[in-house]
């Protein structure tokens, strides 16, 4: 492998390792995986009459996982991953939210935008800029705004993203976050089964967007039953193949239909930004997106200190990085030798 492939390996795997290295696993929504491949299948899904548009999506799938890493360096990014209908009262109009944030939480919502969460406001703000720039002809924001919402609603489609119980802290089961949507769906979940509804127009976009978010809340039982069940079936221990094969039987189906859903409900999101937009020709796609917050204007690089406890850690970030970029490398050129021993052979040589 030269130079120059190794140089753009490091500027795509980066992103992931930092991801990996520097957050907590609760403040995860899906795997990074996930969330890539939950874009390449609603850039898929858009209809016939947006088919430029499948092509242009294409660079938006990866930086779908950058606002993950913007939490490093920005304060006010937890709160857009995530919002917890049930620490509102009973029996509250979930459907009957306003669409304006501040409106929202000044007369409907007793709870503070840090503690509930605001994805779905994150969600339509986004969608908003979006068909904006599309209308303006800036499609280089077009597609920021629109990789970034990726991200949002598909936290959205994460129910332990919609529930206060998001770790399993209020019921004795800490680490089902990261047990449910990360490490289980990693070992079992194959893009192709995925499978999106098609892409319809949203005559009401948030409200349809809140809807998605209670359907996501309404399964959070069923999960922290079967993590439960699971724990017990292998006698305790959480970190054993038994535990992810009875969680992955018991939640399976919910994993897939969740994550069909954000695909689905994605491709309709963009287009409907799209028709909102007047339908605008759709231009070639980038080479790739900046990395760079779209509220903040934050990198993806791990905050800068002072002192030798940060040296320390960026020492163990650029190990990581090189370690695993080496060892990609090696998976690389050994696949290639072993291909090219198959064809030998298939040759009679």
């Amino acid at each position: 492998m030269t130079a120059a492939p190794l140089h753009r390996l490091f500027r795509r795997t980066r992103p992931l390792l930092l991801l990996a290295a520097a957050l907590p696993a609760a403040a995860f929504g899906w795997s990074g995986a996930q969330h890539v491949q939950i874009g390449r299948a609603a850039g898929r899904n858009v209809p016939d009459e947006m088919a430029p548009f499948r092509e242009f999506s294409r660079p938006m799938a990866f930086p779908s996982i950058f606002p993950d890493l913007w939490r490093l360096s920005d304060p006010t990014e937890a709160p857009r991953h995530y919002f917890e209908p049930d620490r509102l009262p009973d029996g509250f109009d979930l459907l009957g939210l306003s669409s304006n944030r501040i409106e929202a939480f000044r007369t409907q919502i007793p709870e503070r935008p840090d503690v509930i969460g605001i994805a779905p406001w994150t969600v339509i703000h986004l969608m908003g800029d979006m068909t904006e720039s599309m209308r303006t002809n800036d499609w280089m924001w077009a597609a920021r705004c629109g990789a970034a919402l990726s991200h949002y609603l598909a936290d959205l489609h994460m129910p332990l993203h919609c529930t206060r119980n998001y770790n399993g802290q209020e019921t004795g089961q800490h680490g089902v976050h990261s047990r449910f949507e990360s490490d289980m769906t990693k070992a079992f979940v194959q893009y192709r089964d995925f499978s999106p509804a098609p892409a319809v127009y949203l005559d009401d976009p948030f409200r349809a967007i809140l809807g998605w978010t209670a359907e996501s809340a309404a399964v959070v039982p069923d999960i922290l039953r079967a993590d439960v069940i699971a724990t017990r079936a292998a006698d305790g221990r959480t970190d054993t193949e038994p535990y992810y094969l009875k969680l992955w039987e018991l939640t399976g189906d919910i994993v897939l239909e969740r994550l069909s859903a954000a695909a689905g409900n994605l491709s309709s999101i963009w287009y409907t930004a799209w028709v909102n937009a007047g339908r605008p020709p759709i231009p070639e796609p980038f080479d790739e997106l900046p990395a760079y917050s779209v509220f903040s204007g934050v990198g993806i690089d791990p905050p800068e200190s002072e002192g030798q406890h940060f040296r320390r850690k960026k020492q163990k970030y650029d190990l990581l990085i090189w370690g695993v970029m080496i060892a990609v490398a090696l998976v690389v050129i050994g696949s290639s030798l072993y291909r090219g021993a198959q064809a030998r052979r298939s040759r009679g040589m």
